[in-house]
Order: structure tokens, then C-alpha cells, then sequence
């Protein structure tokens, strides 16, 4: 089979980071091919090299046979290559045909009417439905998925690189997303996923690449492996069996929700008498499908959403009237669902994003302002706490 893409000692630093080591990557055309590895792996800095997005400091790149050198994504849509990112691109302001047209505008003119015989076109072939008056605000995560795969089929793409896609979909809205990818590839297309969810590649992918420390260190068909062994080559070390031990005496109550009642964007109750409680030393799930109040349980817990009614309790006393900085001073923290747009500013460094939210709350505060020394003590812990692969603490995180 002739091959869609051959990347070939593809290197890339940022900084004092090695995000990829001489790392090749074949996919073959009209396959399904999975790219796993841990976070920071190299996974998602390997395909914005082959979207053009960023540009390697070693390496050779052919598609379809032909060698490319791109040096933006423009070149690489050009040359039938699209992505659909973590963070969707989707504009809420603007109407989903606007949305579907945006970025493709340079070329003949088309009309209004012309662009939505092609968009209900496009999207009747995916089994796609869509008003394509309606603001893209009103989408679910899953309507924008769809939207920007069909954005890619506007721009006429044959290689499709989906990072991540199915973070934020529900069961049934995964599955349906798979039948879609196998529709375009009986049409000829060429599929690249990048996922940790290891039954996606088991189920859907012909071939897997696993990266690990920024270097590639296995590419085989799904058929030679299974999940375990898959996991075993992300981590680098043999899995051991998860004690079927009950957990041991849990300690005393930190957190306790009786009776959250709190709104929604659109005025109804998104979450109506919630009741919760968290001990010490314990992990609870919270399951449910997108929009299901997960988020607004979680702000309202912060204070950063108000209650309409109920009551939430930290470390034993009422928390219900505490403003967040208070609830952050009780050692309260939340990551929220969207990092980019509520956790971090992607353009400031690392340094200044460790304390950010934090600034009013003891050691950072120091009189009306923040203590440098403890600032970059703060930083530096959380970095090696979680593993952090970064250049310097006053690089920018984007």
C-alpha cells in the first residue's frame, strides 16, 4: 500500500526541552493509524510539524509521495492535510457556515446561497444535520467536532489528524464519530488520531505508533498487540496488577455538598440538589456526558458560581458564603475542564501562571504584592510534582 505520509528524523527543542528526538512515523493511505504516548510524549508536536504549525529543527516530510518543506498550516492545507486540535478553532460569535468557511476565503467568489448547497452537501455525506444560520455558540461539544471535521472537508483534505477527539464526547457521540471516520476513509481519506484511549485503537486503528520521551519506540499493526502491551510500551515498564483491596480507613471529611441547587447559561437549574462528601485520602468520581452540570457543581463548589441553594462545607465549616479567595485560602483548588481558556494564559510563563489565582493567598502574598522567591519556589515544586517538561520557568507556556 502507498504510503500518505513518511515523517523521517524529525527533531524539535524547545529551549532546554527535547519534545521529539529523530522520530519517524509511517501511515500508510486510506488507514486508521493511532499515535499514543503519555502526556508530553511528543504526540501532538510531532503532528503540528506535519500540519505546519511548527517547524522541526531536523528532518524530512513527504506526502504522497512528494517531499514538503511547510513553512505555515496554510502550505499544509494546501496540501491536503488538515487538524482538528484539542481546542477546537470554533468562533461561538460567528454562525456555524461562517465558521465553516472561515480561514478558506482566498479564491472565487461564492454566494450565500451556493456555500450552503455545498455545506448541507458535505454534511449530508458525514450524515451530518446543522443550521447553518445558528451562532456555533449553540453547539455541544460534539456539533463542533463535526463542525470542524467538516471544515476540513471544505478545504478538500485527504490526510485528517484528530488530537485527541473524543476528550469531551459522550459514549454514543464517540461511537458515532468513529462510523463518520469510517465513511471518509471508504471516500480514500487518511486518518491520524492521537489518543490515550487505548480501546479506540484497539477497536478502530489499523496500525499504532507509540512515542515515549519524545522518541518513537514502537510502530506495528493493532492485530500484534493488545492494550496492556500498548500500556506497557507508553509507560516503559511492566504493569502491575491493581490490588483488588478494599482502600484503607479513610480519614476525616473534607468536603460535604447537601442540597446544591445552581442555574445554568440558559436560566434553567443545571445541577438541582446536589449531595457530595470527600474524605481524606480518598478519590470520587463524578460520571457523567458533557453539559450534565459537572461544571457548574465544580464552580459553585470554588464560589466562582453562585448556589441558589444549598450548602457546601470545607475542612467542617460552612463554606457557603465564602468568596473563592477564601475557599483558596482553606487549601481548595480546581482544574477546570478547559485549561486554556480558565486554567492558564498560554502567553505568560510558567513562573507567573503557578501563582496565578493564588496572589492574595499566604506565602505568595507579601504585603501588596507577590514574594519573588517564594513565586519561583512554588513554580519550581509544582513543575517537578507533576513532572513538568519545560524550557524555563519564564518562557511563555504556549
Amino acid at each position: 500500500m502507498s504510503l500518505a505520509v513518511r515523517l523521517q528524523g524529525i527533531s524539535k527543542r524547545f529551549g532546554a526541552v527535547r519534545a521529539l528526538e529523530s522520530v519517524d512515523l509511517d501511515v500508510e493511505a486510506g488507514t486508521l493509524h493511532a499515535l499514543v504516548g503519555e502526556n508530553g510524549a511528543g504526540k501532538t508536536t510531532l503532528m503540528r510539524v506535519l500540519y505546519g504549525a511548527i517547524q522541526p529543527d531536523a528532518g524530512s516530510i513527504e506526502v504522497e509521495g512528494r517531499a514538503r518543506r511547510f513553512r505555515n498550516s496554510r502550505e499544509a492545507i494546501e496540501a491536503g492535510i488538515g487538524m482538528v486540535s484539542q481546542h477546537y478553532s470554533i468562533l461561538p460569535q460567528l454562525t456555524c457556515l461562517q465558521n465553516l468557511m472561515l480561514g478558506a476565503e482566498p479564491g472565487a467568489w461564492i454566494g450565500e446561497r451556493a456555500a450552503v448547497a455545498r455545506a448541507e452537501e458535505l454534511a449530508a455525506r458525514m450524515g451530518f444535520r446543522f443550521d447553518w444560520h445558528a451562532d456555533a455558540s449553540t453547539l455541544s461539544p460534539a456539533g463542533a467536532q463535526k463542525l470542524e471535521i467538516l471544515k476540513l472537508l471544505w478545504r478538500r483534505a485527504r490526510i485528517l489528524i484528530l488530537d485527541e477527539p473524543t476528550a469531551m464526547l459522550s459514549p454514543a457521540d464517540s461511537d458515532a464519530l468513529f462510523e463518520s471516520l469510517a465513511q471518509l476513509r471508504r471516500d480514500g481519506a487518511t486518518v491520524i488520531l492521537v489518543t490515550h484511549r487505548l480501546p479506540e485503537v484497539m477497536d478502530h486503528a489499523e496500525r499504532v505508533t507509540v512515542l515515549r520521551g519524545g522518541r518513537r519506540v514502537a510502530s506495528m499493526p493493532v492485530a500484534e498487540t493488545d492494550a496492556r502491551g500498548l500500556a506497557e510500551l507508553i509507560v516503559g515498564h511492566a504493569l502491575e496488577r491493581a490490588s483488588a483491596e478494599p482502600p484503607g480507613n479513610l480519614g476525616e471529611e473534607l468536603l460535604c455538598v447537601r442540597g446544591l441547587v445552581v442555574a445554568g447559561y440558559r436560566g434553567d437549574d443545571a445541577v438541582r440538589g446536589a449531595d457530595l462528601a470527600v474524605r481524606a485520602g480518598e478519590i470520587v468520581g463524578i460520571a457523567g456526558v458533557d453539559g450534565s452540570g459537572q461544571r457548574e457543581l465544580f464552580q459553585a463548589v470554588l464560589g466562582v458560581a453562585r448556589a441558589k441553594g444549598g450548602a457546601v462545607r470545607l475542612f467542617g465549616e460552612d463554606a457557603s458564603k465564602w468568596p473563592p479567595s477564601r475557599r483558596l485560602e482553606a487549601g481548595l483548588r480546581l482544574i477546570p475542564e478547559d485549561r486554556h481558556e480558565e486554567g492558564v494564559i498560554d502567553e505568560w510563563p510558567l513562573l507567573e501562571n503557578a501563582a496565578l489565582g493564588l496572589q492574595r493567598v499566604p506565602p505568595l502574598r507579601r504585603g501588596g504584592g507577590l514574594d519573588p522567591s517564594v513565586q519561583r519556589e512554588v513554580a519550581e515544586k509544582a513543575a517537578r510534582a507533576f513532572d513538568t517538561k519545560h524550557g524555563g520557568l519564564r518562557l511563555p507556556m504556549a
